[in-house]
């Protein structure tokens, strides 16, 4: 099969870059037509033989020479109106970098918003300048990434099909950027390695676009694509950086090896001790400037960031996301038929953990991607390693996509394995995505997507498809949209995700948003849901009349439903909690919720969640709060506690999940996080701390100690206790 899929991508890749559209269809022809009146602004860029130092402080004689961007418009509070404080980019390049320099002025440098230092946190509640680039000038994909005035680092994969023209901001680049605030306001300076993205050398033109965030005046202003329909993000407004030309990768090559160092002590099992010394590494080789073969063997995951403890009180699965260095990188190139979690063809969080969500260890894995003209592509196969219960076996994937129309795509996918049975599985699918950002030129953005999939599963022979429509207007002062999903009842994604099978799942809503003076806005919904099995009985329902959202000018926020109409029909008893069984039986209620919260950019910010009404033959209700303290940049804490309150015929019972975050923060490059859980259902305390020191970017030294402890029978009794340490260093050739 995985050879197949090979043989696959490289006959449609070929096909697509030589016969169908020819070399320069992404350079030329799809620029010339994108730009039809001239109204992306463009700018020569400029080679320099001086690269300037990355100190954060502009002070090099090179920085005299750049091409500077200066032209803002606000995109929020008051769209289209000039900037209310000037801001200066800077941008140089020669054949290994790309230079940007921020001058970001501020009439009030006192009151600049910088509390975080830690790199890859949420920076939508401070003071930023973010920037992306479309590297292939094809209106769908980049590269995003932002700085803000104490240093702190964030960086993502854009495309397209993501939500509101999101990126995924779990990827993580090797690139080098610094920032200082003085009596002008604040400054910063980045580089981005020519060999951190990958880029058409043919193609001599770049899409590009930046926006600064002055948190305390709620503004956002931009270069271009100043509307709230857009995002900084939203390449198929962007503008253009030409003659960019001579650029080098050198030999391609990234090789990272790796040691981990690991102990373990088990109390629970009397007291075993367990001492683990795992070499390996990862390499990467582009291929050509646009293609990178990545090959890990013997793959540890040490450093990744734990989940949110989540108790399940649903009949369906829970969703986690990716947190795993390799696979996010080139991550978007996976993706299917816009579908944001259900149901994924392929969900990579898979590989690697057993259906009981242990570890399961990886031998090695071979990961191909890029692009060739108006192909996209990726190729993954992983081994994984033997279990008790599972044998050690290949998973793969492979995906290829097609640009067409300006932003538009059509492709398909194939995954082979299954990580959580000996018996085999794949998966072939199709799908259609289409985008205009500019619908009848009126800058509005109309989108939708088409897919078809099947499965093959041993003793599945039954109606093994799925397919999706869907059709979106998501602007600012109106949006809607409607989705036709269904999925048979032994379609079986292993590789992927799905919350149920047979059924049809219909959903459609409608908002609308307000701008009066005394708010920033104030954004209505009225939503219905509805899934009817395949037999065509009534299966669930929702509907919410209405949500509404307001957010005040300094950014608290509340949010809420007064009326949740729920139906549901269990065809089987559906164990909700230990002993407790909602039997088969229709069941309608009401319900409404109400949450607010203050903003994150205050040094103390709080919020609250409520919700309650009938639940199923019963009632529920959930009280849920949060506090955070930020008094320095240095520190920062938070803390959240949730409390279902549940009361039904067939028993009561109560779920309570606590957590507190601690982040000590030395500077951006020293960071210490310590993350403390603990849930009722489990009866079991998590502590999770992890020091990571980034030596240079692409050279980390992770220090990682866990705890267990069982808190059952009003104890506290340490049950496992685990200390790693992991080193990587990055070698670039």
């Amino acid at each position: 099969m995985i050879w197949f899929i090979a043989i696959f991508l490289v006959g449609i890749a070929s096909f697509g870059s030589q016969r169908l559209w020819g070399d320069d269809f992404i350079g030329e022809e799809a620029a010339e037509r994108s730009v039809q009146s001239g109204e992306r602004p463009k700018l020569n860029m400029i080679r320099t033989t001086q690269p300037p130092k990355i100190d954060g402080v502009l002070d090099d004689g090179s920085w005299s020479e750049a091409a500077i961007i200066h032209e803002f418009t606000q995109e929020e509070p008051a769209e289209g109106s000039p900037a209310t404080e000037k801001t200066k980019i800077r941008l140089l390049y020669d054949s290994n970098f790309l230079y940007v320099g921020i001058r970001a002025y501020d009439s009030e440098p006192g009151r600049i918003v910088a509390k975080e230092m830690q790199r890859d946190v949420h920076l939508g509640s401070e003071d930023s300048v973010s920037f992306s680039l479309d590297t292939f000038h094809d209106f769908r994909n980049g590269y995003y990434f932002q700085i803000n005035p104490r240093g702190s680092r964030r960086d993502g994969l854009i495309s397209s099909d993501l939500e509101d023209d999101g990126y995924k901001a779990e990827w993580d680049g090797i690139w080098y950027g610094k920032s200082s605030i003085d009596e002008k306001g604040w400054s910063a300076e980045m580089a981005i390695p020519m060999k951190t993205v990958n880029f058409d050398p043919q193609i001599g033109t770049w899409g590009f676009n930046v926006e600064r965030s002055i948190q305390r005046k709620n503004e956002t202003v931009r270069w271009t694509g100043h509307t709230r329909n857009n995002q900084v993000s939203s390449m198929g407004v962007a503008g253009e950086l030409e003659n960019i030309s001579d650029l080098n990768q050198g030999l391609g090559i990234d090789f990272i090896p790796y040691a981990t160092m690991k102990a373990t002590h088990d109390s629970a099992n009397g007291g075993d001790n367990d001492f683990e010394l795992k070499p390996g590494f990862d390499l990467f080789y582009k291929i050509t400037p646009a293609i990178t073969a990545a090959l890990t063997i013997n793959t540890d995951f040490a450093e990744a960031e734990i989940d949110d403890r989540r108790v399940n009180l649903s009949r369906f699965p829970l969703f986690f996301e990716e947190k795993r260095d390799f696979f996010l990188q080139d991550a978007t190139i996976f993706r299917f038929g816009g579908i944001q979690q259900n149901p994924l063809p392929f969900h990579s969080r898979k590989i690697g953990l057993g259906p009981d969500g242990k570890q399961i260890d990886i031998t090695g894995g071979l990961k191909v991607t890029g692009r060739t003209g108006p192909v996209n592509f990726g190729l993954l196969s992983v081994q994984v390693e033997g279990t008790d219960t599972l044998e050690s076996k290949n998973l793969s994937v492979g995906r290829a996509s097609l640009n067409i129309l300006e932003q538009s795509s059509v492709g398909m996918i194939f995954t082979n394995g299954d990580p959580h049975t000996n018996g085999s599985n794949s998966l072939a699918g199709f799908d259609f995505n289409y985008k205009n950002s500019d619908f009848r030129e009126t800058g509005q953005t109309v989108q939708g997507n088409v897919y078809f999939m099947k499965t093959f599963s041993t003793g599945l022979d039954g109606d093994d498809t799925a397919l999706g429509i869907n059709l979106e207007y998501p602007n600012d002062i109106w949006q809607w949209s409607i989705f036709y999903r269904r999925w048979g009842a032994d379609f079986n994604p292993a590789l992927g995700f799905i919350a149920q099978t047979g059924v049809h799942d219909i959903l459609a809503w409608v908002g609308h948003r307000w701008r009066p003076d005394f708010v920033n806005s104030i954004y209505l919904e009225v939503f219905t849901g509805q899934a009817i099995t395949l037999e065509g009985e009534h299966q669930s329902s929702n509907i919410n009349l209405p949500f509404f959202f307001m957010e005040s000018n300094s950014q608290d926020w509340i949010e809420g439903s007064p009326l949740q109409l729920m139906k549901e029909q269990l065809f089987e008893p559906f164990e909700i909690s230990d002993g407790v069984v909602i039997p088969i039986g229709t069941y309608s209620y009401t319900r409404y919720f109400l949450n607010f919260g203050t903003s994150d950019h205050r040094p103390f910010n709080v919020g609250l969640d409520f919700s309650g009404g009938e639940y199923w033959n019963g009632t529920r209700t959930f009280i849920g709060g949060s506090v955070g303290w930020r008094p320095s940049p240095h520190f920062n804490v938070e803390a959240e506690y949730g409390n279902n309150r549940i009361r039904l015929p067939q028993g009561d019972f109560d779920v309570n999940i606590a957590s507190m975050n601690l982040n000590f923060l030395f500077s951006p490059s020293l960071t210490w996080n310590i993350v403390t859980q603990w849930d009722n259902v489990s009866d079991t305390f998590g502590l999770n701390s992890r020091i990571r020191w980034t030596i240079n970017p692409g050279n980390d030294l992770f220090l990682v100690f866990n705890q267990g402890v069982d808190t059952s029978n009003q104890s506290w009794r340490p049950i496992n206790s685990e200390i790693s340490t992991k080193l990587s260093w990055t070698f670039r050739f």
